[in-house]
């Protein structure tokens, strides 16, 4: 019965658009985000049970100037007063919460300011694999109907917080394009100021 469920349920992962594959840890990961500009910083044991390892942008005086000088006049105004940080679960990356992974996409697209951020990053459902996931501890997502489940302890309060209880306003200046591919074709399911069900993207 427990392989029966294991095989109906899935699991979210980040995938690099260009090559279509999907990144299941830091070492695809890193590579990628030193292309863009950022670097990895060592990974934060801390005293949480689950590992974090954060990414910082290797900004130009000219790009500290303009957030510091951003105004009320923007399309919105940043949750925070200081940047967003930018950190998955440490050493694995799937499996993870679409709050967390919403919380990184819209992180990476407030410095890099694109269009469409599915361009470089989109996010697709997996099924889970025996070998690395038969393990771990899951938990679903709260959504009626939804296969998708997450790893557990990899949604932070704060994260959750944010894009469940704020649904209408969760960019950083308007900086909020996350996508989700929908069932194996080109059409994106656009994830910006309203959360789409689990249910409409399973893939």
């Amino acid at each position: 019965m427990e392989d029966c469920m294991r095989l109906c349920m899935r699991k979210l992962a980040l995938w690099y658009t260009k090559t279509f594959k999907p990144l299941m840890t830091h070492d695809e990961l890193e590579p990628i985000m030193a292309t863009m500009g950022f670097v990895g910083l060592p990974p934060d044991h801390g005293t949480s049970p689950v590992v974090w390892k954060e990414y910082v942008y290797r900004a130009s005086p000219g790009f500290l100037w303009r957030w510091s000088t951003k105004s009320s006049s923007c399309l919105g105004e940043p949750p925070t007063t200081e940047p967003p940080r930018l950190k998955l679960p440490y050493p694995r990356i799937d499996g993870l919460h679409i709050y967390t992974y919403r919380a990184f996409l819209d992180a990476v697209n407030f410095y890099l300011e694109m269009c469409d951020i599915s361009e470089v990053f989109h996010i697709r459902g997996m099924p889970l694999y025996r070998s690395h996931d038969r393990s771990r501890k899951w938990r679903c997502m709260e959504e009626d109907d939804s296969v998708f489940v997450y790893r557990e302890g990899t949604l932070e309060q704060t994260t959750y917080t944010l894009y469940h209880f704020n649904k209408t306003n969760t960019s950083y200046n308007g900086y909020s394009s996350i996508v989700i591919r929908d069932k194996g074709n080109n059409n994106n399911a656009t994830v910006s100021s309203c959360f789409v069900p689990l249910k409409d993207i399973i893939v």
